[in-house]
């Protein structure tokens, strides 16, 4: 990624600073060497959330008078050392805990003159949308609204729209919930919760088990029982960093990187060597991956599970139907292919990589226009995976080198070049993308994360231009969302249209300094972050907004409750608590 380098003026006035504070006693005066020393970073460290259990961090150290040494802290843990070549070059990753991380970089030279570099990363997720139901989490307590059929809000009871008392239209504050959660995961009609001591939570749909909480206790929400009004810990895991929430099954990341699995297993998405549904946790079965790493995130979609370890390899299991695995063709019956993959298999992102359509019309849109590998930066490290997103039956990596690739599903173009403009012409990409792809548009992009549900994609973007190249103050704007594939816009006559986005297109200019947002099927919710933060405004206390389809109350407005498509993006206002 990008590398940001301090300036000069400021590492003179760092020194100064830094040397006035060590009180050097000794009778030595001399400034040997007054500079502390440079410290380059690439763009993933910055403050903000993350959806990795790690930072890979990337950049070079230099110094006349030579490196002592480099290192690292994490919160108030002991500092660790840091390897760095002749150079100066560092390639390596620091592990994060859930919740809050103070990340200090800290760079000495020989002459004992420092240079520190201090970011915040928040390991979790404060906001969440699912087939219709969205929450947000303040201060560690959960606000809840939309479709409440099988009680997935948490009001710990089922409600629908027609009732006049009781339905949570707009945000509602959870009262039974664990007052001290940090991190919250939904999908379909079920929901996940973390708390600060990494105890998991579910509640909602259970039908398939998906809630990890056994085979008792559960209650009837429409013929059968098959839901959990309460919100309920899953006993057997220990120490958890991360949820991901599928369609009807449920992964977890635990701190020493085993990954746990409970729901739906007909494709083998519980990866745990059989094609059993399980509604408690077992464990996912990576004996047979060789050379696997430390696993720093889980993802999950509708039939299939994925995994990212630290050397940035990327781990498949479940279904194939669409390419899930990137192994070059789709697992159905025309291609004699048995849908069934109990275990993680690795899918190779980055080797032998070509763009999807090689016969590609440059004319049409630079866009498409296939752009050659980067060349490796020997600051930055080889090129490596460093997160993932999954929709439906897609997926999105992204690398260290501002790439994208992606593969499986692509009928909505939600990989790309198969919408409005490409569908069923020469240059379009397949309805399935059946290998690891690079997407050409994001090369020299600043991206922060990217996101993925139903047949739609996401992705964030800093250091933004506006049309003329800069904003009002001459600088780029951060915190910009880009999306493709399905994106649903209401024309003047109110009907709602989806159009099939072919590149990622900034559809929403109002949204900016945006720092997160949780994608459902076909809803969205987005946190910005605070324009002024001090000590009494948190890195989560930014405005909320949402958009997308509105059903049951799912935008939390009650002026869109029954408007089935609203594409502008609306505030919602969490209500005041004592």
């Amino acid at each position: 990624m990008r590398l940001s380098r301090l300036s000069p003026a400021v590492a003179l006035i760092s020194a100064t600073l830094i040397l006035t504070a060590c009180g050097n006693d000794s009778d030595d005066t001399t400034i040997i060497d007054g500079t502390p020393p440079l410290l380059t970073t690439d763009s993933s460290f910055t403050d903000g959330y993350s959806a990795v259990a790690a930072i890979f961090l990337s950049g070079q150290v230099q110094d006349s008078s030579g490196i002592k040494s480099l290192t690292y802290k994490r919160n108030e843990e002991p500092a660790q050392s840091l390897d760095f070549d002749t150079n100066g070059n560092f390639d390596a990753r620091i592990l994060l805990a859930l919740g809050s991380n103070k990340i200090t970089l800290e760079a000495t030279d020989n002459n004992g003159n420092i240079m520190r570099s201090t970011k915040t990363v928040y390991l979790g997720d404060t906001v969440a949308a699912g087939g219709s139901h969205t929450a947000a989490l303040r201060d560690g307590k959960l606000y809840g609204w939309g479709r409440n059929n099988f009680g997935q809000t948490g009001l710990g009871m089922m409600t629908k729209i027609t009732d006049v008392i009781g339905h949570p239209d707009t945000p509602m504050l959870m009262h039974s919930a664990p007052k001290n959660l940090v991190s919250i995961k939904f999908n379909q009609n079920h929901s996940l919760a973390l708390d600060a001591k990494g105890q998991v939570y579910s509640w909602g749909e259970d039908i398939s088990g998906q809630l990890g909480r056994g085979e008792t206790g559960r209650n009837t929400c429409s013929k059968t029982e098959d839901c959990r009004l309460d919100i309920g810990a899953i006993a057997g895991i220990d120490n958890a960093l991360m949820v991901a929430a599928g369609y009807k099954h449920n992964l977890v990341l635990t701190k020493d990187g085993s990954v746990w699995a409970f729901g739906a297993n007909t494709q083998g998405q519980l990866g745990n060597n059989t094609t059993i549904n399980s509604s408690t946790p077992v464990q996912v079965d990576f004996s047979a991956a060789a050379d696997i790493g430390h696993i720093v995130q889980v993802v999950a979609s509708a039939n299939s599970s994925y995994a990212l370890d630290d050397k940035g390899q990327v781990w498949g299991w479940g279904s194939d139907a669409y390419a899930n695995l990137g192994r070059g063709q789709e697992c159905n019956k025309a291609n004699n292919c048995v849908n069934v993959n109990a275990r993680p298999i690795r899918i190779d992102v980055l080797s032998g990589n070509s763009n999807a359509h090689t016969n590609v019309d440059v004319n049409t849109t630079k866009a498409i226009t296939p752009t050659p590998q980067l060349a490796s930066d020997p600051s930055i490290g080889i090129e490596k995976v460093t997160q993932l997103a999954a929709g439906r039956d897609h997926v999105l990596a992204l690398t260290n080198k501002e790439a994208v690739y992606a593969w499986g599903l692509n009928a909505s173009s939600q990989i790309g070049y198969n919408g409005e403009k490409f569908n069923a012409t020469e240059s379009a990409w397949a309805n399935t993308i059946v290998k690891p792809t690079k997407l050409p548009w994001f090369t020299g992009k600043n991206i922060r994360r990217i996101y993925a549900n139903g047949n739609a994609s996401y992705a964030l973007l800093d250091d933004v231009p506006s049309n003329n190249g800069t904003t009002e103050n001459g600088s780029a704007t951060d915190g910009i969302l880009y999306a493709w594939g399905m994106f649903g816009e209401t024309n003047s006559a109110g009907k709602t249209v989806y159009k099939d986005l072919d590149e990622p297109t900034n559809k929403l200019p109002n949204l900016k300094n945006i720092d997160n947002m949780a994608m459902g099927v076909m809803h969205l919710i987005a946190h910005e972050k605070p324009l002024q933060q001090n000590a009494n405004t948190s890195l989560r206390d930014g405005q909320l907004f949402t958009w997308g389809w509105s059903f049951e109350g799912s935008l939390g407005n009650k002026d869109t409750t029954h408007v089935w498509m609203y594409n502008t993006p609306m505030p919602v206002n969490l209500p005041s608590q004592l």
